[in-house]
């Protein structure tokens, strides 16, 4: 099977996550940028959860998973995209007869290995090509996988539309810290409250935190041990995030390893200075000591050096916001993006899995 490039293309998009995330966001995106460009979208995904119910809101053409054997027949697709390991196993049972009529496409979002079992290695086999959101999730994904050709492994990344709003004046010489993100060990977000505390008493500061999870009680402990009071408040889930950032002078982000980081993009087209851990993506969205600071992973001192530094020099900052904007303009802009990814998976439709070629 092959195609043109340039022609129009039959895509399913498999996202089987019943949670909502950047992933999510991510392919609730790119099906609306690759209808408008002109293919025929279906999307699978977990009927229970966020990315169906606003799928089907939008009014695309959205199936639960279980409904999986039955679209591929129907929509008789040129490439299915999946979200993870677990979606592309259930692609390659639903596809059924092999060789499969289709390509397949991994999308890894996230800056962890993947498994390369003797159980596992067949699925990854049957890929045409992986496609990932940042270079160092594809140095991840080299070294997880280092039979698989690299230039199979496509580095994409995530298209950010955010429109900021203009700065609410706080309290004179009070700098407004904030963070956003699922409430999870992953985000950190217990380091970023005990480096709060331990800031030098003498500098006006305020923290908020935007996101709700798992980890929401065990902060809420730690807020009380901490005695951190109103200065820093847990704001569980907000909707209107472009109001969160108008409202804050720096956000804060000590991952201890990331997906993409969609919250460092939106600041950044906010204008704020990030804050971040050096891992993952983030060195690839923040330039130290050029549009925000850099810390190591887990490092409680080093956060608190950074943050107090922001503090004492509140000119500095909005000079690294500044910058942060230009550059993430340049270097997330949606419809250049958009069109990449039109580009990469009309040639996806084109090239066999990489096990023809072992």
């Amino acid at each position: 099977m092959g195609i043109s490039v340039g022609a129009f293309v039959k895509i399913a998009l498999v996202n089987g996550n019943p949670g909502w995330g950047g992933g999510e966001q991510w392919f609730l995106d790119a099906s609306e940028a690759l209808a408008r460009r002109g293919h025929d979208l279906t999307l699978a995904a977990w009927s229970e959860g966020p990315l169906f119910q606003r799928s089907v809101r939008s009014g695309k053409k959205t199936y639960a998973l279980r409904s999986l054997p039955q679209v591929l027949l129907d929509h008789k697709p040129h490439v299915v995209l999946c979200n993870n390991g677990r979606d592309l196993r259930r692609v390659l049972k639903a596809g059924g007869v092999h060789p499969l009529s289709f390509r397949v496409v991994l999308r890894r979002g996230i800056d962890r290995p993947l498994k390369d079992t003797i159980f596992r290695r067949p699925s990854w086999k049957s890929l045409s090509t992986i496609l990932v959101n940042s270079d160092a999730t594809k140095g991840t994904v080299e070294r997880s996988l280092p039979w698989f050709p690299k230039d199979r492994i496509q580095r994409l990344y995530n298209p950010v539309a955010f429109t900021p709003l203009s700065r609410v004046a706080g309290t004179e010489g009070t700098f407004r810290f904030g963070a956003a993100g699922r409430l999870v060990k992953q985000k950190g977000f217990d380091l970023l409250l005990r480096a709060f505390a331990r800031m030098d008493a003498s500098l006006a500061c305020t923290l908020e935190v935007a996101g709700e999870g798992k980890q929401r009680s065990r902060l809420e402990k730690l807020h009380r041990r901490l005695n951190l009071g109103a200065r820093c408040r847990l704001l569980g889930h907000v909707r209107d995030m472009p109001s969160f950032y108008a409202r804050l002078d720096g956000l804060v982000m000590p991952s201890w390893y990331e997906g993409f980081g969609f919250a460092a993009v939106e600041a950044a087209l906010a204008e704020l200075p990030v804050l971040a851990s050096e891992v993952s993506s983030l060195p690839e969205i923040v330039d130290h000591e050029e549009t925000g600071l850099l810390v190591p992973p887990g490092d409680v001192a080093a956060l608190v050096r950074a943050m107090e530094n922001l503090v004492g020099r509140g000119d500095r900052g909005r000079s690294l916001g500044a910058e942060a904007r230009r550059r993430a303009l340049q270097r997330f802009d949606p419809e250049t993006l958009q069109d990449e990814l039109d580009w990469f998976l009309v040639k996806a439709a084109e090239l066999p899995p990489v096990a023809e070629g072992l």
